[in-house]
């Protein structure tokens, strides 16, 4: 569990660069906002082709050989991208980044979560993953902006905080190869449950309606956290916070995110997965309506705070149980990597839509009114998975097995 919560937070650090270097990297690649969200619609479009057939892998190859190729495709991309390099360069590093994470990693990630937790416990599994996730971002985060800071926050700056960030997945895939096993698992996945993967098994998954569901909230509550995305630009640009300040706004997120997961994982049990998402959706709609509505300004900072914590603390506990709602909804154990690819295929798509978007909103609209936009729309999207959420909870709480089913 702990080098899956460590791979799963550091395989993202490179593509995420921007979420709390925003301004930085423009000023030392040279990149609009447009460019910037270019770069990230990249990178959501290989893993859409990536994430279905990296289902289809994690229910036939060792999770082990997965995650550390993964780890090393990532850690040599980013040192190349420590060079500063052009724009076309960044566009292929992006894209590479794209399939080791969706083709390579991922679903091998979430299947080994899935097995590592008992049946009633798969709130919490996937709770303490996001939460290890959280605080590797919140620990790495903090030193990694401290460390700029000390450097000076300049050019030569940010291209030694990379060179660390290549290093460590590097690190990781070696002890990820010595330690971890091929098989992570505990017996959750009974032998009768074992089946080969055809065609034929993946037209009963699409039959399910928890599955369509699932896509549904999973692409909403990701969107919510494209809108987190862009709260250090957000703290910088419109609340006039300076880059060190504005980057720290970034980083507080990920110090709410561990709390928030690991409860959110324990709630989900106690009171069933769906009835939590539904919950939290109540949460994110709200704070970003706010974002939305309520003009930024330099004197609002402690609104600015109190939001930022009330958004993330909804977004990480998303992330941390949306994926239990598939033993919740009674989604096989054993299509669980061909289920994850193909919600992912869906629920991930914001990776492709949302940067873009935003970059050509703040290009267009500059200062507040463009941020106010964008937090508008993820608004919006987040009252469609409300709306996915309150189906799903309707339907397992007419399930003949309700009562296991709400915990």
């Amino acid at each position: 569990m702990f080098l899956l919560c460590l791979s799963g937070s550091v395989v993202y650090w490179q593509p995420f660069f921007s979420d709390v270097y925003y301004v930085p990297m423009q000023n030392a690649f040279g990149f609009s906002n447009t460019q910037i969200g270019m770069l990230m619609s990249i990178f959501g479009a290989t893993s859409l082709i990536g994430y279905f057939p990296g289902g289809w892998l994690a229910d036939r190859f060792s999770p082990r050989k997965l995650i550390c190729s993964a780890l090393l495709i990532i850690s040599a991309g980013s040192f190349v991208f420590s060079t500063i390099p052009s724009f076309e360069v960044c566009v292929l590093l992006y894209a590479t980044w794209g399939l080791a994470v969706a083709l390579v990693f991922w679903s091998a990630m979430i299947k080994s979560i899935r097995n590592w937790g008992r049946k009633d416990e798969q709130g919490r599994a996937y709770g303490i993953l996001e939460g290890g996730r959280s605080i590797t971002d919140m620990a790495s985060g903090t030193i990694l902006l401290a460390f700029f800071a000390f450097r000076g926050g300049d050019y030569a700056a940010l291209g030694e905080t990379i060179v660390i960030q290549a290093s460590v997945p590097l690190a990781l895939a070696v002890l990820v190869w010595l330690i971890m096993k091929d098989g992570v698992s505990s017996g959750h996945e009974p032998q009768e449950e074992r089946m080969t993967i055809n065609l034929s098994v993946v037209k009963e998954v699409l039959r399910l309606p928890m599955v369509w569901l699932l896509a549904i909230i999973i692409l909403s509550a990701y969107s919510g956290y494209w809108g987190s995305a862009y709260f250090a630009a957000y703290a910088t640009k419109v609340y006039e916070l300076g880059d060190v300040l504005g980057g720290a706004i970034g980083v507080s997120k990920y110090w709410i995110a561990p709390v928030a997961a690991i409860a959110a994982g324990f709630v989900a049990d106690r009171i069933g997965t769906a009835k939590a998402v539904v919950g939290l959706f109540i949460l994110m709609t709200s704070g970003f309506l706010v974002f939305g509505l309520v003009p930024g300004a330099p004197v609002l900072v402690p609104l600015l705070l109190i939001n930022v914590a009330v958004v993330s603390t909804a977004v990480f506990a998303l992330r941390g149980i949306y994926f239990a709602l598939m033993e919740q909804g009674s989604i096989p154990v054993a299509v669980t990597g061909t289920v994850v690819g193909l919600v992912s295929v869906i629920g991930y798509t914001p990776d492709i839509f949302l940067p873009p978007m935003a970059g050509m909103l703040l290009d267009a609209y500059p200062g507040a009114q463009g941020f106010q936009i964008y937090f508008l729309i993820i608004g919006g999207l987040n009252f469609v998975g409300l709306m996915a959420a309150y189906s799903a909870y309707r339907r397992i709480r007419s399930a003949p097995n309700c009562e296991a089913a709400q915990g």
